[in-house]
């Protein structure tokens, strides 16, 4: 797990998940909610990451708790968004993509992160014409770099408000970062300061902070 890197006073840790250790070892930090979700998968490579990415966020947010991994006391909202019930102080966010997390932690602020894999083997244009902005179609123009970059846009803005995706779709996030994104439509209530944050080569990612 690198160092946290800070972004307009948010902590951002990436995490590889490429880790081969015993993955008993990262369960045992787990509570059993998030014991049963690992088991439910069928693949060992999406298993590992789930384990790997749930005990690092576990690991930073004991760290500002000052307690043990596994006392972290962590509960999920009405759209699965996780908060601490002990600790409304700290709000954070988890985002995985491939082989990749980036855990968002922001003291009094609704955050949300997102980190994208860039895939040009698919075609998102007719998908983007259908349910995104036009200037958002137009700065994307067939750039699988660039949807990727809109979509982490959008979903970090999202997540930061607790909602559902579907009510994020026609965000105009297009604009140089950082940017400040109101929804024109009212569908998802708030502001939100978004930033695109520096990833490896074939990721993008972004970081919404509520205003």
């Amino acid at each position: 797990m690198a160092g946290a890197e800070a972004l307009a006073g948010v902590e951002i840790w990436q995490v590889a998940l490429d880790r081969s250790a015993d993955m008993d070892d990262y369960a045992t930090t787990l509570d059993d909610r998030e014991r049963a979700r690992a088991a439910g998968f069928a693949g060992t490579a999406e298993r590992r990451r789930y384990l790997v990415s749930h005990a690092a966020v576990r690991r930073i947010l004991a760290r500002r708790m000052r307690v043990r991994p596994a006392d972290v006391r962590i509960a999920v909202g009405r759209h699965g968004k996780p908060y601490s019930p002990e600790r409304p102080d700290i709000q954070w966010n988890l985002s995985h993509s491939g082989e990749l997390a980036l855990v968002a932690v922001a003291p009094d602020r609704s955050v949300g992160v997102d980190v994208e894999r860039v895939r040009p083997e698919l075609d998102r244009a007719a998908f983007a014409a259908r349910f995104f902005p036009p200037e958002d179609v137009a700065y994307i123009d067939r750039s699988p770099e660039r949807f990727a970059l809109v979509w982490a846009r959008r979903e970090s803005c999202v997540k930061a408000a607790g909602g559902r995706l579907t009510q994020g779709l026609r965000l105009p996030v297009s604009g140089p970062s950082p940017q400040l994104v109101r929804d024109p439509a009212g569908i998802l209530p708030g502001a939100w300061l978004v930033l695109d944050i520096p990833v490896p080569p074939g990721f993008r990612a972004a970081l919404a902070i509520s205003v």
